[in-house]
């Protein structure tokens, strides 16, 4: 049966990059060469006359584009100093008349970034199917990963006083404007843009400091143009309607749905881990040799939540104890630590192309996703996985349900003494790294994006 889909999405390469964007690009072409009619919605740049409008764009490899002028702004992972921006009513005819003319059947949303709630009402009103993929904690969370600035889970909002805080320095509105538009679609790669970004992280990483008591003391007394912590709980209310206005939830992993369904009630909804294009079956035997040092892999960025230096402090405890068999490689943006204290085993390797991973797999013994915040899935271990590489991970990284613990894979809890005790053992006997690649191995398959679009029709089958 052929369907027409709609997806509304961040919109595309090379202005929107990462898992989400290439998850979503995936899915639509795949969906095309099984002989959908497909096309994309994503917010775009802003217009004079600052009216909510949709124009068509040119085809992208036979998806037809189409951009909202004027809408949300997307604030990425800055996060949302002004509540009220995110909270603004829209005239609901322009989606009517947008989804009436484009005949679709399924609305299938990646984010609820720059996500008009009209355009959810304006599909039920016409009795078109909607389907939300949670990529991301955007809605529950302005700062898009539940992390508060301390780089822990956040686990109480405080009835919205601790987003006050947490939100503070996110993009202005004129730089949030001007990363929509077009001038920045061309320039974005350039070096000025390039530079300035980095020293806008740089600024952010800075002010997101735990405050001392004075500093917190003086801000709490320069509130004026300050959101209320009640505006905060508004704005979450607001998606969380939205989301359970949406007809189907598909959670890329029961990380993501024990996460959501803390907030979100009453949904119908379906665990279906995700995949990607470039994700083959390139399984190879592998055989880490016990007379050579073990060879751990870290890939990911720096940030506390994302578990490195979590990983590291284990590290310096196995080289207090003498147990100094084992190199580090880090694949990362702007990693800075002191290679000294690890006497010249850790290696920084910096960023990465795609086309070099099959190598780095070669070069790996183990990878390792240290990750201490709810990772929605975690492309990067089923990379891995791909390859026939063993992974070491903990319980909050969502391809966890992929892995059957002991035997496909290295399950651990966010704890230093299970990650120490389970890379002690395999640094004394390589044979578990052995027994896991040959468990991986004898795998019937890979799971591939040929097979999750199939999936992702079904749901879609059943929805209709």
């Amino acid at each position: 049966m052929v369907i027409k889909i709609l997806h509304y999405s961040l919109g595309l390469p090379p202005l929107r990059t990462g898992g989400l964007t290439k998850y979503s690009v995936d899915l639509m072409l795949n969906q095309i060469a099984s002989g959908n009619k497909v096309s994309l919605l994503y917010p775009g740049h802003f217009t004079l006359d600052k009216k909510l409008k949709i124009k068509g764009n040119k085809d992208f490899k036979g998806v037809k584009v189409y951009e909202i002028l004027n809408p949300l702004s997307i604030p990425l992972l800055g996060g949302v100093p002004n509540p009220k921006e995110y909270l603004k009513e829209v005239d609901i005819d322009v989606y009517i008349n947008f989804l009436k003319a484009a005949k679709i059947k399924i609305l299938h949303i990646h984010t609820l970034m720059g996500l008009d709630k009209e355009l959810v009402a304006a599909a039920k009103e016409l009795n078109i199917k909607t389907i939300f993929t949670s990529h991301d904690y955007f809605g529950i969370c302005p700062k898009v990963n539940l992390i508060d600035l301390k780089g822990d889970i956040c686990t109480d909002y405080g009835n919205g006083e601790n987003c006050i805080t947490c939100n503070r320095n996110g993009y202005s509105n004129f730089l949030v404007i001007f990363m929509q538009s077009k001038i920045y679609r061309f320039l974005k790669n350039s070096f000025f843009i390039k530079k300035l970004r980095a020293y806008k992280q740089k600024l952010i990483i800075k002010k997101n400091r735990i405050l001392t008591k004075p500093e917190e003391e003086k801000e709490k007394k320069n509130i004026k143009n300050k959101p209320s912590a009640i505006e905060y709980v508004k704005l979450r209310k607001n998606y969380i309607d939205i989301l359970e206005n949406i007809d189907f939830v598909h959670y890329n992993s029961t990380v993501s749905k024990n996460t959501y369904e803390k907030y979100i009630n009453n949904v119908n909804s379906k665990v279906l881990n995700i995949t990607h294009s470039n994700i083959k079956d390139n399984r190879i035997k592998k055989h880490s040799k016990a007379n050579e040092p073990l060879k751990i892999t870290y890939i990911g960025s720096i940030e506390k939540y994302k578990g490195l230096y979590f990983l590291l402090n284990v590290l310096q405890r196995l080289l207090k104890n003498n147990i100094s068999k084992w190199s580090l490689n880090i694949y990362g943006k702007n990693v800075t630590i002191n290679r000294d204290e690890f006497m010249g085993k850790v290696s920084i390797k910096g960023t990465y192309d795609y086309s070099e991973l099959e190598q780095i797999f070669k070069d790996t013994d183990v990878l390792i996703v240290p990750s201490i915040w709810y990772e929605t899935f975690g492309y990067i271990a089923l990379e891995a996985f791909s390859y026939g590489v063993p992974v070491i991970l903990t319980e909050l990284v969502g391809f966890k349900d992929m892995i059957t613990p002991e035997v496909t894979g290295i399950i651990i809890k966010a704890d230093e003494d299970e990650l120490y005790k389970n890379l002690q053992t395999i640094i004394d006997d390589r044979e578990k790294l052995s027994y896991i690649n040959r468990n991986i191995m004898e795998l019937p398959g890979i799971y591939t994006m040929e097979k999750h679009t199939q999936d992702i029709m079904k749901l879609y089958t059943n929805l209709i």
